[in-house]
């Protein structure tokens, strides 16, 4: 997962952990901790969240900004944590965009309307300027005004993008997988062994679940058979004798 900061792009990390339910509360905890520990000038938590559902689920996430040339270091650390807590990595996404590209057309836009601008001011400093022409002047000194606006705020969206990486690191419980890090004849290994333990599990269910039901079947149907045999013998025993 070899993605280094660029100068010209604006990178977005998002991690998505699974972990046992009870650890979900320390691990988001380090995680805030680490981040601290940097400083603000490198690390800021900007959002946290921690939710239990009906069901007994938990989910949980916790929002980030950091330094573009920390990111990719934090990101490995936080999956360390999580693997020290019990859980796995279990998503990864990682988003860029192209930024300095628009930032640099929006600061060249500005500075070309600021250029446009002092030469209609210019314009509308001589003497004996017509009505006419002086009000399409204003109209055009206006529109240029509102046009380097909207360019300072794209330059600045694009600047603000540019100087922190946002990083968003996604908590749930569930069921780990610990054999996903393992090679694939180890894995095979543990694969089987692991059907092999749900078989005898299903097999002693069974057995559990059937005995009772058959030893009550048999008591039944011994029952059934003394009865008969009684009333076989019965009309026997009680015939008159001659």
């Amino acid at each position: 997962m070899e993605v280094s900061a660029q100068p010209d792009l604006a990178i977005s990390f998002n991690y998505g952990f699974r972990l046992p339910v009870e650890r979900i509360a320390a691990t988001q905890e380090d995680h805030a901790s680490q981040c601290e520990a940097l400083g603000p000038t490198v690390c800021r938590v900007t959002g946290m969240t921690y939710h239990v559902g009906r069901d007994r689920r938990v989910d949980a996430s916790l929002s980030l900004r950091l330094a573009p040339d920390a990111a990719r270091r934090f990101g490995k650390l936080a999956i360390e944590v999580v693997g020290k807590h019990g859980g796995m990595l279990d998503d990864v996404r990682i988003e860029s965009e192209e930024m300095g590209a628009a930032l640099a057309s929006a600061n060249a836009d500005t500075a070309s309307q600021n250029n446009e601008r002092e030469q209609v001011k210019a314009q509308l400093a001589k003497p004996g300027l017509p009505a006419a022409e002086r009000s399409m002047l204003e109209q055009r000194l206006a529109f240029l005004a509102d046009s380097s606006r909207q360019s300072n705020g794209v330059a600045q969206n694009a600047a603000r993008a540019l100087a922190s990486t946002p990083m968003r690191l996604d908590y749930e419980s569930g069921a780990v997988d610990l054999s996903l890090s393992d090679g694939p004849f180890v894995g095979a290994i543990k694969d089987g062994w692991s059907n092999i333990l749900g078989s005898l599990s299903f097999m002693v269910f069974a057995a559990v679940t059937l005995v009772p039901w058959m030893a009550l079947l048999a008591l039944g149907w011994g029952g059934v058979v003394v009865v008969r045999r009684y009333l076989k013998q019965r009309p026997e025993n009680n015939s008159p004798s001659e």
